[in-house]
C-alpha cells in the first residue's frame, strides 16, 4: 500500500480540450432554459456533461433567449437537414441524430457552429450554403458567445498543459524481520585456532525504513528515508565479517535519518542523482545482479549481493550521473566523500594525528571514485566494466568493505586493514560483472574484483593485491509465480600477493593458511503481494582464509513486508 499526499490540479488539458471541441453546451448555461425532462434523447450528452448539481441561472436580457426551437420550425428542419447530409454531428450512443426534441437557442446554435467547421465550400450544394449562412445569421448572437467561451478555454488548456502537474509525495513502508542461529564452533581467527568458543544463540532482529519520494515535475525524485534497525553483523558471534548479513546493520532501533537524496534528469539520455547523506554506489548504479542485489529480497548476506569495490565510500555524500549513450551501451561517474560536512581540517598540522581524525570537506577527507560501462548487447544479458579509486584515511582503513577477514594476519594488519589501521591508505579497485539470462526459468550471473592497495605515504613503499569472485545461479518462479530460488559459490576478498609485507608468509609460518569459499542458498516465497519469506542458510568454508578454523554454518529466515 502507499499513501499519496498531494496538492489538487485542474483537469487535463486533453479533457478540457474535449469538452471544448465537442460538447460546448455542457459549459455554457442557457439563460433561461432548463434541461429536457427525458435525458436519453438528443441532449443526452449535454445533461450528462452538466452534471447534477443545480447551475446558477443568469439574468434574462433578450426575448428570444426565453424561446425553444420547434421541430417544426425552420431553422430545426435546416440544421437536422444539414446534420444528416453532412454528418457534421456524432457522438451519440447508436450514432444517430435524434431531431425529436425542442431545444434551445444556444444548444442549436453550437450544432450551427458544428457545422460551419465541418462543411466544405468545395463539396456543398450553393443551396446548403445558403441555408448554412442563414443560420449563421439567425443565430449570430449565441454564436458570438460559443466562441468567446472556447476562446476561454483554450486559453485555461494552455496553462493547464504547462502546469498540469501536481506535486506528489508517496510513503512506502518496508520491514524486515531477521531469525538466524549462529553455532558455537570457536570464532575464526586469521592466524591460528582460536581457542574462545563462538556464541551459540538463537538471534531475531528486525529493520524498519519508512521512504518518502517527492516529484516536482514528474520526472525529478527528492528521496528522504528513515530507519531503525537492530540486525546484527555477527562479526562477535561467529569472529569474521565473512559471515555479515545482508541486511545487516543497528541504531538501537532509533529512527535515524537515512537516505537523503535528489534526482533528475537534465537531458533526456543523462539522469543526475545527489546524495547529501548515505550515498552508496550499489544504490545508484546497475551492479549486474538482478535477483540478488536487493537487501530485503536478494541474497540473504553481504558478500553475495555484488561485487564489494560497489561499496567503497559508502555512507558519504556525492553525486552519480547516469548517461545512456545508446539502447546498448552506459556510462557511469560517481563520487562519495565520507566526511563532506567538516569544513575544518581535524588533523590539522599535527603530524601525528589521532586515530580516525578527518581532514574533512568534500575532497580531502576519505573519498571513493567510481567510473563503469556497461554494455547490454541483447536483452537477456549485459556486462559491466567498472573502476573505483578510493582513499581510506587512517582510522577509517576497510579496502574490503566488511566483507573480508578482519582479524589480524600478523600484528594488526588484516585483509581489510593491510597495512593496519593507522595508514592512510590508496587502493585501485577493478571490477567485471556479468549477469545472462538464458531461459524464463534461469538466470546466470557472476563477477572477479580485484584491489591494488598501497600506502598513501611514499616513504611506506607497501602494496597488496586482494581478489574477490563469485558465481551464482537464480531460479525465478520456481515452484510458484513471484518465488526465487537461488545459490552462490564464491571467494571473498583475500590477499594473494604483496610487496614488503610477508602475509603468505606469516601464516606458513604458523602452519595455517587456505583459501575462504563462501556458499550459500535460499528460496524466497511469496505469502502474498506485499509479504514474502526467505529462509536460506550461509556456509562458509575456511572461515578468514584459515584452513585451522571450523567451518561456519548460519541458517537464516528472512521475512519482508511492504506496504
Amino acid at each position: 500500500m502507499a499513501i499519496s499526499i498531494f496538492f489538487p490540479s485542474p483537469r487535463s488539458a486533453a479533457c478540457v480540450s474535449a469538452i471544448a471541441a465537442g460538447s460546448l453546451l455542457g459549459m455554457i448555461p442557457a439563460p433561461a432554459q432548463a434541461a429536457p425532462a427525458e435525458a436519453d434523447g438528443l441532449w443526452q450528452p449535454l445533461v450528462q456533461l452538466q452534471g447534477d448539481r443545480p447551475r446558477e441561472m443568469g439574468q434574462v436580457t433578450s426575448v428570444n433567449q426565453l424561446s425553444d426551437v420547434q421541430p417544426t420550425d425552420w431553422a430545426f428542419q435546416a440544421v437536422q437537414s444539414l446534420v444528416e447530409r453532412y454528418g457534421c454531428v456524432a457522438g451519440y450512443p447508436d450514432g444517430s441524430f435524434r431531431g425529436n426534441r425542442a431545444a434551445s437557442r444556444y444548444e442549436l446554435a453550437a450544432l450551427v457552429n458544428a457545422c460551419l467547421d465541418n462543411i466544405s465550400d468545395q463539396f456543398a450544394t450553393s443551396e446548403d450554403l445558403e441555408q448554412l449562412r442563414a443560420l449563421q445569421e439567425e443565430f449570430a448572437m449565441e454564436l458570438a458567445t460559443l466562441r468567446g467561451r472556447v476562446d476561454g478555454l483554450e486559453a485555461r488548456t494552455s496553462t493547464l498543459e504547462a502546469q498540469q502537474f501536481s506535486t506528489l509525495t508517496k510513503l512506502t513502508g518496508e520491514v524486515v524481520l531477521g531469525v538466524g542461529y549462529t553455532g558455537d564452533e570457536n570464532n575464526a581467527s586469521a592466524n591460528g585456532p582460536n581457542p574462545e568458543p563462538g556464541q551459540d544463540r538463537i538471534f531475531f532482529a528486525n529493520r524498519t525504513r519508512l521512504t518518502f519520494d517527492t516529484s516536482f515535475s514528474g520526472t525529478d525524485r527528492l528521496r528522504v528515508r528513515l530507519q531503525a534497525r537492530t540486525i546484527p553483523n555477527l562479526e562477535d558471534a561467529t569472529g569474521t565479517r565473512m559471515a555479515r548479513l545482508g541486511f545487516g546493520g543497528t541504531n538501537d532501533n532509533q529512527f535515524q535519518l537515512d537516505e537523503l537524496n535528489y534526482q533528475f534528469k537534465p537531458l533526456k539520455n543523462l539522469q543526475l542523482k545527489i546524495d547529501a547523506n548515505a550515498g552508496e554506489f550499489q544504490d545508484n548504479i546497475d551492479t549486474i545482479n538482478p535477483y540478488l542485489a536487493s537487501s530485503s529480497s536478494g541474497a540473504l548476506s553481504r558478500f553475495g549481493r555484488f561485487n564489494s569495490i560497489y561499496r567503497q565510500g559508502g555512507g558519504g555524500a556525492g553525486a552519480t550521473l547516469n548517461w545512456k549513450i545508446n539502447d546498448v551501451v552506459g556510462l557511469t561517474l560517481g563520487y562519495l566523500a565520507d566526511e563532506p560536512q567538516n569544513a575544518v581540517s581535524e588533523v590539522g598540522d599535527d603530524p601525528n594525528p589521532p586515530a580516525g581524525a578527518s581532514r574533512g570537506g568534500l575532497l580531502f577527507g576519505s573519498y571513493a571514485a567510481l567510473a563503469q560501462l556497461m554494455v547490454q548487447p541483447f536483452k537477456q544479458g549485459k556486462f559491466a566494466f567498472t573502476y573505483v579509486k578510493s582513499f581510506d584515511e587512517a582510522g577509517n582503513v576497510d579496502v574490503t568493505s566488511s566483507t573480508g577477514g578482519s582479524t589480524p594476519i600478523f600484528g594488526d594488519r588484516s585483509t581489510r586493514r593491510p597495512f593496519s589501521n593507522t595508514e592512510d591508505t590508496e587502493a585501485d579497485h577493478l571490477g567485471f560483472q556479468a549477469t545472462f539470462q538464458p531461459a524464463d526459468f534461469l538466470n546466470l550471473s557472476g563477477w572477479v574484483g580485484y584491489t591494488f592497495a598501497r600506502t598513501a605515504d611514499a616513504a611506506n613503499n607497501e602494496s597488496a593485491d586482494l581478489l574477490n569472485w563469485a558465481v551464482s545461479a537464480q531460479f525465478p518462479d520456481l515452484g510458484m509465480e513471484g518465488a526465487l530460488g537461488f545459490v552462490i559459490f564464491g571467494q571473498p576478498p583475500k590477499i594473494i600477493s604483496a610487496d614488503n609485507v610477508d602475509f603468505n608468509g606469516a601464516l606458513a609460518g604458523t602452519g595455517q593458511g587456505g583459501t575462504t569459499y563462501h556458499v550459500e542458498a535460499g528460496y524466497k516465497f511469496p505469502v502474498n503481494k506485499n509479504i514474502h519469506i526467505t529462509p536460506g542458510v550461509i556456509y562458509l568454508i575456511n572461515p578468514e582464509h584459515n584452513s585451522a578454523n571450523t567451518d561456519i554454518v548460519i541458517p537464516v529466515i528472512r521475512t519482508t513486508f511492504k506496504f
